[in-house]
């Protein structure tokens, strides 16, 4: 039963994330020292878990979740939210019924928010070739803690593109194992047609989060140099699978240029997916850790702007049997109303400037009205 207080998180007791940095609570956790990387067994086991789950219990805070509390503060959905809902079925055993693996940083892609610890591909711009991975002994450490498992979640990097994963599947399913697992995963859709996606398919149940941003050219800066047209030809591919496709739309201030027809183009793969006999899903999250590319610090005109693309879409259209994500667009109203007290103009026009010089492009080409809406007027509120 999930404990009654505002500290209390499903994740601790039933799993863990393993990534190839080390061990820690989940991906949205900090600490413990990740340059100290141990076994999944040993952190599972660990004095440092135990003490987490004992100051949950008492309702006591835990350091390393300060982010979820932040995020409730402002009325967002936080991980520990998610974890609450997602596990509240699962029993407490020996060894994790939940896993949250991130095996590599191995990715084709540089997403504009993103770092060198998630993209093999930023690595290798900021001068260092190496593809960060777990080690084969922490690999099959966790394949022998997997045995109890019931839900898996899968990122990266990017998952579709890494041999680690083909292993691990290939382990489950050698053991009998994978038919009764139930697995989430994000994917960039770059690439569909490969064994991960043929294996994914041998899982008890599939949720399969496509990391899709925005409309056309501006989704592929965001995602650079990802191909829109290719990717909307992938998602509508999945149809064919019988896995549950969802867009993991992760908002951010490059995404509120073209709102409208980014809701518009959903409502349109929605009724693709319609006629095919399926529902596409939608979960709505925002980037955080950027204070330049987070939206409620945006300027004014460009958060009116946004509330206009919302207000126009909503007027004439809707987006199909999706409560949460309805409640997701009134929320982001309420963020984007709430005043704010200062304004990172300047450090997002150096930011997009340093991308641009690196990666020889130009914003404009991708999204034209980017800079008429970064005027140098007041846009904080006293």
């Amino acid at each position: 039963m999930i404990k009654n207080n505002n500290t209390y998180c499903r994740m601790p007791f039933v799993g863990f994330q393993s990534a190839h940095g080390g061990c820690r609570l989940c991906c949205g956790a900090s600490g413990p020292d990740r340059s100290k990387p141990v076994s999944g067994k040993e952190f599972w086991n660990s004095e440092y878990l135990s003490e987490v789950r004992k100051k949950m219990e008492k309702g006591d805070r835990v350091q390393a979740c300060q982010k979820c509390y932040d995020e409730e503060a402002h009325g967002k959905l936080s991980l520990r939210n998610h974890y609450n809902s997602r596990y509240k079925n699962l029993d407490t055993m020996e060894t994790p019924t939940a896993l949250d693996l991130d095996f590599s940083n191995l990715c084709n892609l540089q997403c504009i928010m993103c770092g060198p610890d998630r993209s093999s591909q930023w690595s290798k711009e900021l001068g260092n070739k190496e593809v960060l991975s777990i080690s084969k002994e922490k690999l099959d450490s966790i394949c022998k803690m997997s045995h109890n498992l019931r839900h898996l979640t899968i990122q990266g990097g990017e998952p579709s593109l890494m041999p680690e994963f083909e292993y691990y599947f290939g382990y489950l399913k050698d053991n009998n194992l994978i038919q009764d697992i139930e697995i989430d995963c994000i994917s960039n859709l770059t690439n569909v047609n490969n064994k991960f996606y043929q294996l994914l398919e041998d899982f008890k149940t599939v949720d399969l989060n496509a990391s899709i941003d925005s409309f056309g050219p501006a989704n592929n800066y965001i995602r650079y140099p990802s191909d829109f047209e290719k990717i909307e030809e992938n998602l509508i591919k999945l149809t064919e699978k019988n896995i549950q496709v969802n867009l993991q739309i992760t908002l951010q201030t490059l995404c509120m240029f073209n709102f409208y027809d980014f809701l518009t183009w959903i409502s349109n793969m929605q009724d693709k997916f319609k006629q095919n006999g399926k529902e596409l899903g939608l979960n709505l999250s925002y980037v955080t850790g950027h204070q330049y590319l987070e939206i409620q610090n945006a300027p004014k005109k460009l958060k009116q702007k946004m509330l206009d693309d919302i207000s126009k879409f909503t007027k004439t259209q809707k987006i199909r049997n999706n409560l949460k994500f309805a409640l997701g667009l009134k929320n982001l109203e309420k963020i984007l109303t709430t005043p704010q007290k200062h304004d990172y103009i300047n450090e997002l026009k150096s930011y997009i400037n340093t991308i641009d010089t690196r990666r020889a492009i130009k914003v404009t080409n991708y999204i034209p009205e980017f800079y008429n809406y970064l005027s140098m007027s007041k846009d904080t509120d006293e």
